[in-house]
């Protein structure tokens, strides 16, 4: 079975709507492949019609982007079951990993009440509308 593989190296900005800016890589250029989900699907797409040298701007609702901010993921763990979890950081973000995710992710500590914590598995990104400048650097088509 033959195919085509597309990976698009490009420089991007994320922003919020009022122009805080969360995310440079204007001067260090990602790659992604299209259709492996390396990126968000409505930037992957907007990507996927891009040209080399081209510039656009694109605001995603945070249902398009990190998704809506999830309350049901936020869940009660017991400090004894994670490691050094009497000393985690209250208001800050931990690494956490687990038997389905090997790369840690951001957890943000919401409390630690009684000897219980509350951590927020929800995408620090989660709940808000973004804004990204993107620029396509390179394109590069392959046979599969």
């Amino acid at each position: 079975m033959t195919g085509n593989k597309r990976t698009i190296t490009f420089a991007y900005r994320g922003s919020f709507p009022d122009g805080e800016v969360f995310d440079d890589h204007e001067n260090a250029p990602m790659q992604v492949v299209v259709g492996r989900g390396q990126v968000m699907k409505a930037l992957e797409d907007v990507l996927a019609e891009m040209e080399i040298g081209e510039e656009r701007t694109v605001e995603l609702a945070a249902k398009d982007a990190y998704g809506e901010y999830d309350p049901d993921a936020l869940q009660h763990v017991p400090t004894f079951k994670i490691p050094n979890g009497a000393n985690m950081p209250v208001g800050q973000y931990i690494g956490w990993t687990s038997p389905r995710n090997i790369e840690p992710i951001p957890v943000k500590v919401v409390e630690i009440v009684n000897q219980v914590a509350t951590l927020d598995f929800n995408h620090p990104l989660a709940g808000k509308d973004i804004v990204y400048w993107v620029k396509v650097v390179d394109i590069v088509d392959e046979d599969c």
